[in-house]
């Protein structure tokens, strides 16, 4: 009897306890399922935020994609443009123009006089229209004209140095200047064209940066050779009253202006170049791109 009375009070007091310590138990449950979905919508409502964002950026890294390559052949094709220009520009006489203001006084019966109508320069060489007018005996005027044209002379002799005046002296320091900046400036278009080739079939960021770098030192050498002939121009009209036309007025030509023309291309296509430089996030980058964006290591 002692030993079944005291089961049933051990029976009864778990069942007791049990009923005691449900509600702690259901309690502590509710808070986790609670926390867990709040923790669940926190997550989900950062993953809400967060898709907009990737999606913006997926659509703006595939309008970049779409649009850098398109954009750097049509600039590739501009520059090549621009370098037939500059070959126009160096090739042609038309940097400074001098015309003369009037027409000079008539002659006399049966006699010729002449003058110069016009003038031009160009890096290579200067040339001179002559007009020679004559009177004849109905006393009608005949005029013929005449150009010559004179290379400059790059590399003289010692006498011809030494007989040479100051004014021939700096022209001559003035003209090699402005050819020496000519050359370096298409060697350096055309190394530059290189890259930017290399650029297209195979976009590596460091490619890119070089045939930018090449770009704008090319703008720098027109740069330096369009202020030289600048300052050539004018040493050419202040000392040079006998070759040119008198009381005339003098302009820049077409070539001059296609050499800025020129200059101002490959600035911007070298500011292009430059902006389309930049390295890829891994995440946003296929394979491919991913690869490209890679240092490049030169092995024997």
């Amino acid at each position: 009897m002692t030993s079944h009375n005291s089961s049933t009070r051990s029976a009864h007091g778990s069942v007791h306890g049990s009923v005691h310590d449900s509600p702690r138990t259901t309690s502590s449950s509710t808070r986790k399922t609670s926390s867990r979905r709040k923790a669940s919508t926190g997550g989900s409502s950062r993953r809400g935020r967060a898709m907009p964002q990737r999606q913006h950026r997926s659509r703006s890294t595939r309008a970049m994609k779409w649009l850098e390559p398109r954009l750097l052949l049509i600039t590739t094709g501009v520059t090549l443009f621009g370098a037939l220009l500059q070959v126009v520009a160096i090739s042609t006489d038309s940097w400074l123009v001098m015309k003369a203001g009037g027409r000079p006084s008539p002659p006399l019966s049966n006699m010729t006089t002449s003058h110069v109508a016009e003038a031009y320069m160009g890096l290579w060489r200067f040339c001179r229209v002559e007009v020679k007018t004559r009177m004849m005996l109905d006393g009608t005027l005949e005029e013929t004209s005449h150009e010559s044209c004179q290379p400059h002379n790059l590399f003289p002799s010692k006498d011809e140095v030494q007989q040479s005046t100051e004014y021939e002296r700096h022209h001559l320091d003035y003209t090699r200047t402005a050819i020496a900046f000519t050359i370096i400036a298409l060697v350096i278009m055309v190394i530059g064209h290189a890259f930017a080739f290399y650029a297209l079939r195979r976009p590596r960021y460091i490619i890119k940066r070089l045939a930018a770098l090449l770009h704008l030192m090319t703008a720098a050498c027109l740069l330096v050779l369009n202020e030289v002939f600048v300052k050539t121009a004018k040493h050419e009209k202040e000392k040079m009253a006998d070759h040119v036309p008198q009381d005339g007025r003098s302009d820049y030509g077409y070539s001059f202006v296609l050499s800025w023309l020129v200059f101002v291309i490959f600035v911007l296509a070298g500011l292009i170049f430059l902006f389309t430089s930049h390295k890829k996030k891994a995440e946003y980058a296929d394979g491919t791109e991913a690869l490209e964006d890679e240092p490049m290591e030169i092995r024997r």
